[in-house]
């Protein structure tokens, strides 16, 4: 996901203030169980982007919505939000804090896609290699895509690996027509 500088900042923020004696993982936890709430329902996500509702009712019902099911610094911070007039980034801050605690772990996502299934050892070597060829830990997202006919699809950060038949049948289109 595209976020802002502004939401960088306050994801940054966030993590910068996270109380002492807060395991991290509980937060974050917080955070997706928040997330999953909004994307969940279309309603939710309009009530947060719409600028005619006021930021009094917004606060109320995220009190409503989240007192109880998140810890008191989540809440806080939701409702920092609200009152920064924030509240219409709320789904880009809380991706951009899933971001930032991935780049501070270490962690590089990557999204590997296959033309079958892979297996369980399958997956785990190929994790393996690319820990091993990035130097960071990978946090892995698998996908079925029967066009890739064979082979695979990995993207990597900002890098795509394209081992898939498709792309060598297009290579090999492309040598033909070219008469290489």
């Amino acid at each position: 996901m595209q976020y802002t500088k502004v939401a960088q900042r306050y994801a940054e923020a966030i993590l910068d203030a996270v109380p002492e004696g807060t395991a991290i993982e509980t937060l974050l936890t917080d955070l997706q169980d928040v997330r999953a709430s909004i994307e969940g329902s279309h309603e939710l996500k309009l009530f947060f982007e719409s600028p005619v509702i006021s930021q009094t009712r917004k606060a109320d019902a995220v009190r409503a919505l989240f007192s109880g099911r998140v810890s008191d610094y989540v809440l806080s911070v939701l409702l920092l939000l609200i009152e920064k007039g924030r509240e219409n980034l709320v789904l880009a801050i809380l991706e951009a804090v899933m971001d930032e605690r991935r780049r501070r772990a270490g962690i590089v996502r990557t999204q590997i896609n296959s033309a079958v299934t892979l297996s369980e050892e399958q997956r785990a070597r190929l994790s393996e290699a690319l820990a091993a060829a990035s130097g960071k830990q990978v946090e892995a997202e698998y996908r079925v895509a029967p066009e890739l006919m064979g082979g695979l699809l990995v993207r990597l950060d900002d890098t795509v690996y394209d081992g898939s038949v498709q792309q060598q049948l297009k290579r090999l289109r492309a040598r033909f027509v070219s008469g290489r």
